[in-house]
């Protein structure tokens, strides 16, 4: 596989070694880079990145790195430089799952000799700051328990909390504490139990009670912990709304979820927007870049 793809890039064949590279998935992606180096004396990834360019080369590198390796780049480039991408920030932190993020944590450090929690804090404030941190910090329970009673309580909490009866106090708002600690389990409980005693969603709660990022965030872990693939159908779909495209988010999504669940995505996508994923992707994107995306979602269906 090594010789094909060198012989691709050597004839300037930009198609067939996109091709051959969403053929195989990521652990195979990872085997190739060892006997590629060994037989040509230099990196797969340099060689990629002479012959592509733009948001064609961005997906090609996405596809390259291991889904954690992904994560952690993702992460140092929304908090690198002026300005931070909050949009990143919350979608890793607020939808992966405890294990996922105590990974993150650990190799984050390793690799960039700061801790992830130091450099969110440093880039962020108040309860979204708090909330970031307390996630990658491992506050989330890992178990599958849950209790019935627990919901009930927590959810008047978070009733009362709504009424903005706590919004002020220093320890930050009720939904910090339960939506920040406890498992997606529970956590179905206590929206459940929310929604049967205030006669409408916790969504339009968070929507009614906070705003910006922090809304963002609380939102992100509502429907990640409610429905993961409807979450990401609206991430891809918030990525192409509009004018212009938001290149990153969309590449994220769709090879962050590419050997997980980008087909129930894409069901979750047609179902809320009556379009496929592919036709809003088609209509967005051009050129080979398109192509490769479409190919991506094409090949899970297999």
């Amino acid at each position: 596989y090594a010789e094909k793809l060198e012989r691709s890039l050597r004839n300037g064949e930009k198609e067939a070694v996109a091709k051959m590279l969403i053929d195989i998935n990521n652990n195979q992606r990872q085997e190739i880079r060892e006997p590629y180096r060994i037989r040509y004396g230099k990196e797969l990834i340099e060689a990629l990145d002479k012959k592509f360019s733009g948001d064609l080369e961005t997906l090609i590198f996405a596809l390259m790195e291991t889904p954690l390796e992904y994560d952690l780049k993702q992460l140092k480039g929304a908090m690198k430089g002026l300005g931070t991408d909050e949009n990143t920030l919350i979608e890793i932190i607020c939808s992966r799952t405890p294990d996922q993020l105590r990974a993150i944590r650990a190799h984050y450090e390793k690799k960039y000799k700061k801790p992830l929690e130091a450099e969110i804090s440093s880039d962020t404030s108040g309860e979204f700051k708090d909330l970031l941190v307390a996630l990658v910090t491992g506050s989330k329970d890992a178990s599958h328990d849950t209790n019935d009673q627990q919901a009930k309580d927590d959810a008047a909490r978070l009733f009362a909390d709504g009424k903005g009866k706590f919004a002020n106090s220093k320890d930050g708002s009720y939904f910090l504490k339960i939506l920040a600690t406890q498992n997606q389990y529970q956590l179905r409980k206590v929206f459940a139990e929310f929604e049967h005693l205030a006669g409408g969603s916790i969504e339009k709660a968070i929507e009614k009670e906070f705003s910006g990022d922090l809304r963002n965030a609380y939102l992100t872990i509502v429907r990640a912990s409610t429905n993961k693939q409807r979450f990401f159908a609206h991430q891809l779909f918030n990525a192409m709304k509009g004018l212009g495209t938001r290149d990153n988010d969309l590449i994220r999504v769709i090879v962050a979820r590419s050997e997980v669940d980008l087909n129930l995505v894409k069901e979750e996508y047609k179902a809320l927007f009556n379009k496929t994923l592919e036709d809003h992707i088609k209509g967005d994107t051009s050129g080979l870049y398109r192509d490769t995306l479409l190919g991506i979602c094409q090949g899970n269906a297999h």
